[in-house]
């Protein structure tokens, strides 16, 4: 039996493994896009029955590779379903989605099951059916364990070993992005931190990134400087406890 094909578009490793791994019971074949370039080379080869997109890339937005997607394949709305995976969906992307014919929104940071349900509802659904109601989802939980992984302990010490493996290359990202003055590129490192953070249960350290995020999205050099600072000593701070354990 063919394995569906799932194409995911997502520049943080991090974010790719987790998908990764609460896809895998679901045998279906993940195909990985890091920029909209690469994504729409994979859908130009072969068109998946399934999209899962961010909506903050390097190389633009994930709202512009669902115009291109409308415009560009065909049959529109039939041989691909798409499935927003991002952090924040204001009233104004909200209604973009809804115009682009956008089959879910999966809120970041997602749990292991909201994320398999997502799916394999996606893929089993009648191509007729409408869209579900977009809704918010809370920024973080008392038990990530199990609120993202299912109880799954060996799942999350996983992925948290990835992650602590992957934070030093974070920050070098976010001190070059700094000393540029590179508001959009501290953005992205700062964003991609904040549902990570979320889903190892590092509250505090998550807020930092939703500020930092916020800042540098609003070009406030100054506060995102400060807050950078702040937030890579959260992230370096977890790297050494780990290194003492």
């Amino acid at each position: 039996m063919t394995q569906p094909r799932v194409l995911l578009v997502e520049d943080d490793p991090l974010v790719r493994r987790f998908v990764q791994m609460a896809l895998d019971p679901l045998g279906v074949s993940l195909v990985q896009c890091a920029t909209l370039a690469e994504a729409k080379q994979a859908l130009t080869t072969e068109v998946a029955p399934l999209v899962l997109t961010d909506l903050t890339l390097p190389d633009g937005s994930g709202l512009d590779l669902l115009a291109w997607m409308q415009a560009c394949l065909s049959p529109p709305g039939v041989a691909c379903r798409t499935v927003v995976f991002s952090g924040a969906i204001d009233p104004a992307t909200q209604r973009r989605l809804e115009s682009l014919n956008v089959w879910r929104v999966l809120h970041k940071p997602a749990s292991v099951g909201a994320l398999m349900a997502c799916v394999s509802e996606t893929l089993a659904s009648p191509s007729g059916e409408e869209p579900a109601a977009l809704a918010v989802a809370p920024l973080v939980s008392a038990d990530p364990v199990a609120e993202f992984f299912g109880g799954n302990r060996a799942l999350y010490e996983a992925y948290r070993q990835a992650c602590l493996a992957r934070f030093p290359q974070d920050v070098i990202e976010g001190d070059l992005a700094v000393a540029a003055q590179d508001a959009q590129a501290l953005r992205r490192v700062a964003h991609n931190l904040k549902s990570v953070l979320t889903m190892l249960g590092e509250a505090q350290a998550a807020q930092c990134a939703r500020s930092n995020e916020e800042w540098a999205a609003a070009g406030d050099l100054e506060p995102m400087q400060l807050g950078w600072q702040q937030l890579r000593q959260h992230v370096l701070l977890l790297v050494s406890i780990q290194g003492k354990n």
